[in-house]
C-alpha cells in the first residue's frame, strides 16, 4: 500500500525538520516538504515526533537462556523502547576460536525479532594481525578490545595491526577493564591517533542509542537509523507535547514515562500504543560492506 506521511516532525541527530514522506512497497521513495500532487492515502503526523528506530549495543545477550528469557529480554530492552537493530559480539581468546563462535551465535540469533550486527571482543594481549585478518574475512565491522594496562597497549605490534585492518577498516573500540586507572583512556586515544588506527576514543555505552558518528564509523548508517530516499520504513512516533517538544532522541528513549506510541520495523507495525507484536526470526543479519564509508574525514 502506498501512502504519504504529512507534517512529520522528524528528529534525527539533534536536528528537527517538518517533512512529508512518500511510502511505497515498504520503502521510502521520496522525502520533501509536501506531495500535494499525489492522491495517495495521507497520514497526518503533526501530533508526533518522528525518529528513526534506535540502534543499541548489547554485548551480553542471554542467547543460551530458554526462549521465554530471550523473548523478555528482546521485548523489554529493544522492542518496547523503539530499537529494531542491535550490535552484539562474540568473545574470543584467540583466532582459532572465532569460526566456531560465529557459527554458534548466528544459529542462536535465528529467532531474533530485530536486525543485528555481529562484532568480536578480544583481550588486548590477544589482538593479533591474524585475528584481525580473520575478522575482516568474516566482515565483522567492529572489534572490541579489552584493555587492562598501559604496558599491554605498548606491547602490541601496531604497524602490523594497522596493515591487517586495511582496507576493510573495522574500528577498534576500547573496553577499559580497570576503571580505576584514569590514564588508560588518554593513553589509548593518543596511541590510536599516533598510529592512525581506525578506532573510537572512548567506550561505547551499552543499551543506549548510538550516535550518528558511531553508526557511520561501524557502517550501520545509512542502512539503519535513517529516514531517507530509498530507505526502509522503520520509524518511531512519540507523542508531541510541552514536555517532549524539546527533547533529544536520547531523552525520549530514556524518559521514565514512555511517550512512544508507534514503532514500524521494515514496514511492519510492531508497536501500536500498548499493543506489541513479537515475531521470532523477523530480524535479519546485517552484513556491513564497508565501515566508515559515509564518515566525513577529519
Amino acid at each position: 500500500m502506498a501512502y504519504i506521511i504529512e507534517n512529520a516532525h522528524v528528529l534525527k541527530d539533534g536536528t528537527r525538520k517538518v517533512l512529508s514522506l512518500l511510502i511505497e512497497k515498504d520503502t521510502i521513495t521520496s522525502v520533501g516538504p509536501s506531495f500535494r500532487m499525489y492522491k495517495h492515502i495521507r497520514m497526518d503526523a503533526a501530533g508526533y515526533i518522528m525518529t528513526p528506530t534506535h540502534v543499541l549495543l548489547d554485548s551480553f545477550l542471554p542467547l543460551s537462556q530458554p526462549f521465554e528469557v530471550r523473548k523478555a529480554h528482546y521485548l523489554t530492552n529493544f522492542i518496547k523502547k523503539g530499537c529494531t537493530t542491535i550490535i552484539t559480539c562474540v568473545a574470543v581468546q584467540r583466532e582459532k576460536e572465532l569460526e566456531h563462535a560465529l557459527k554458534r551465535i548466528r544459529t542462536q540469533l535465528l529467532d531474533c525479532p530485530v536486525d543485528y550486527v555481529i562484532g568480536v571482543r578480544v583481550p588486548a594481549s590477544k589482538l593479533t594481525p591474524g585475528l584481525i585478518r580473520r575478522s575482516k574475512k568474516e566482515r565483522l565491522p567492529v572489534i572490541f578490545v579489552e584493555v587492562k594496562s598501559i604496558s599491554e597497549l605498548f606491547s602490541l605490534p601496531w604497524g602490523w595491526i594497522k596493515e591487517a585492518i586495511f582496507p576493510y577498516n573495522s574500528p577498534l573500540v576500547p573496553v577499559f577493564i580497570n576503571k580505576e586507572d584514569k590514564s588508560l583512556p588518554k593513553v589509548w586515544a593518543k596511541l590510536m591517533a599516533a598510529e592512525k588506527i581506525p578506532s573510537f576514543r572512548d567506550e561505547l555505552e551499552e543499551n543506549i542509542p548510538l550516535g550518528m558518528e558511531a553508526l557511520k564509523k561501524i557502517g550501520v548508517y545509512p542502512r539503519k537509523s535513517n529516514l531517507h530516499h530509498g530507505g526502509e520504513v522503520s520509524y518511531n512516533f512519540y507523542l508531541q507535547d510541552r514536555e517532549t517538544v524539546n527533547m533529544t532522541e536520547r531523552e525520549l528513549f530514556m524518559s521514565k514515562d514512555s511517550f512512544l506510541e508507534v514503532t514500524l520495523h521494515k514496514g511492519k507495525v510492531i508497536r501500536a500504543g500498548r499493543q506489541i507484536s513479537y515475531s521470532p526470526g523477523y530480524g535479519e543479519y546485517l552484513e556491513i560492506i564497508t565501515p566508515s564509508f559515509y564518515l566525513t574525514p577529519t
